[in-house]
């Protein structure tokens, strides 16, 4: 994510993940059990892995879209990234807790 993006009710949020071993390699579907995103009021979204652009081999990510529902409050946010490894232990990744690196939901 950018510094400080906005997002409106009714609009829908991409997240695009890449993940690392320790020695800085990407995991793919092979290299982790799965891979979620967990938003502040406790919904749970699975990240699949791919090419993108979609049908493409350019790039690979981790992806997963949420749309913000009508009634979700204003302002910003956590949101936290869970990597569960092939061992069956979770592996957690929080964007920095200053409102610069926050996610905002506007009216």
């Amino acid at each position: 994510m950018c510094a400080h993006e906005s997002v409106k009710r009714n609009e829908i949020v991409v997240w695009r993940v890449r993940v690392l071993d320790q020695n800085g390699a990407a995991l793919d579907d092979k290299g982790l059990k799965s891979l979620t995103v967990e938003v502040s009021n406790g919904q749970r979204f699975a990240l699949h892995f791919g090419p993108h652009p979609r049908g493409k081999t350019d790039d690979y990510f981790w992806t997963a879209s949420w749309r913000v529902p009508d009634n979700y409050p204003t302002g910003t946010f956590i949101y936290k990234v869970v990597a569960s490894d092939l061992s069956g232990r979770d592996h957690s990744w929080e964007p920095f807790k200053v409102d610069l690196s926050q996610l905002a939901v506007i009216p």
